[in-house]
């Protein structure tokens, strides 16, 4: 809404400058004039404080145009009839010419009332043509309905009061089965309860508010929303409702969590890439630096004669069958990570060391009594390891080194032993 305030201004200037002057005269020289000419001059005050009223303007409905034009004719009537019982009472005593003046200051007063009035529920003549057309509430939903985001109206007890047809088709609900309610229909209770708390503070505060929701469809399914939720107020500055616009980013967010993933996971064998790898076991020595922390260095025994005898297709599946043993065994306080060609490289926290030595034994055990099928059911896989407890001040290069030494020796020791 567009109120030209230097316009408003000027016509109640005129307003109170034509009344006081014209009754001014009225009171001043009433006596000295003729009745009919008195009648004429109340008149014309009149006239003039219906002329200044812009009957162009155009309204957000019918019903607001026909009360602004049903207050001016009662105006009108109301001020011909005193015109005649002011003129009758301005022959008789002095005070009640001031009587009727005083009247007529009233009555301009109610007049500049009906001008604010006027101005403030006036709108947009293009748009004001456009709701003559159609109704207000026609309109808004034909705009929502057309948005191609989900649209979502409550009042300020949250109830829902609108729910546009991208809604329903999304969450499979009928309108019907969605007035009245709150959001709360859509709860999936995997939203962390600090997502509700921000947007609650948000709203409190008159602040829009952004964030995800991950909601659920009326057949079960769970979908996630990147929703903006803001209040809406009155002409008054009071709170009257919350609108809510958002959009299915379910299939984005699964992308996203596939390239995270990928970027994280060696592609083969989905145990941690190196860098990752590194970067958290230095995150988690530096928060838990009163635990024990141990560093082991694998690699598979005879994997490249695997691979030139068998080829690389079957080196694949055993770097995947070993892989998946390692994740059985070091399923707790550890983290696993493809350090290479057949090389991996084990962090575990909070153990002592039997129990690390029990692990190892423990994937011996296992690899023993578990059949390579990509080459032979009589083939076992073997390994050779390097094992460290890792001493602070860290340096991962130098518990690396330790490590990959240990590991040689260990392998040289079996080549020894089979001499």
């Amino acid at each position: 809404m567009r109120i030209l305030k230097s316009k408003l201004k000027k016509r109640n200037m005129v307003v109170f400058l034509v009344s006081i002057l014209g009754v001014g005269l009225v009171m001043i020289f009433g006596n000295q004039m003729e009745k009919p000419f008195t009648q004429f001059l109340l008149l014309g005050i009149m006239l003039t404080r219906l002329i200044i009223v812009d009957f162009r303007k155009f309204f957000a409905s019918r019903y607001i145009k026909s009360t602004i034009y049903l207050l001016f004719i009662t105006e009108t009537v109301r001020f011909i009839t005193e015109v005649f019982i002011t003129s009758d009472l301005l022959y008789h005593t002095f005070t009640d010419i001031w009587v009727s003046g005083f009247s007529f200051v009233l009555r301009a007063l109610s007049t500049v009332f009906i001008l604010i009035l006027n101005d403030q529920m006036s709108i947009n003549k293009h748009l004001a043509k456009t709701l003559d057309y159609r109704s207000s509430a026609t309109l808004l939903s034909q705009v929502f309905d057309q948005n191609p985001n989900v649209v979502l109206l409550t009042d300020m007890k949250s109830r829902i009061i609108y729910a546009n047809k991208q809604t329903l088709e999304l969450t499979g609900y009928e309108e019907h089965e969605l007035i009245g309610k709150t959001p709360r229909i859509f709860k999936s209770g995997l939203t962390p309860r600090k997502t509700y708390d921000e947007l609650e503070k948000a709203l409190r505060a008159g602040e829009s508010w952004v964030g995800e929701f991950i909601n659920r469809k009326k057949n079960g399914e769970i979908f996630t929303e990147l929703s903006k939720i803001m209040t809406l107020k009155g002409v008054n500055g009071k709170p009257m409702f919350h609108l809510a616009i958002k959009n299915d980013i379910t299939k984005e967010k699964a992308y996203l969590q596939e390239l995270e993933y990928r970027s994280n996971h060696d592609d083969l064998t989905g145990l941690l890439r190196r860098q990752v790898f590194i970067q958290r076991l230095e995150k988690n020595i530096a928060v838990r630096n009163d635990h024990s922390h141990y560093f082991i260095l694998i690699d598979i025994d005879e994997f490249k004669y695997i691979n030139d005898s068998f080829g690389h297709l079957a080196g694949d599946a055993i770097l995947v069958e070993f892989s998946d043993v390692l994740k059985d065994v070091f399923s707790v306080k550890a983290h696993i990570c493809r350090f290479g060609g057949d090389e991996f490289a084990i962090y575990l926290h909070d153990y002592e060391p039997e129990e690390v030595n029990g692990l190892i034994k423990k994937l011996a055990n296992i690899l023993e009594n578990h059949p390579v099928t990509a080459i032979s059911n009589d083939y076992r896989l073997k390994f050779s390891y390097g094992s460290t407890k890792i001493e602070l001040p860290f340096d991962f290069s130098k518990v690396y080194e330790i490590s990959d030494k240990k590991l040689y020796e260990h392998k040289a020791s079996k080549n020894d032993l089979r001499r």
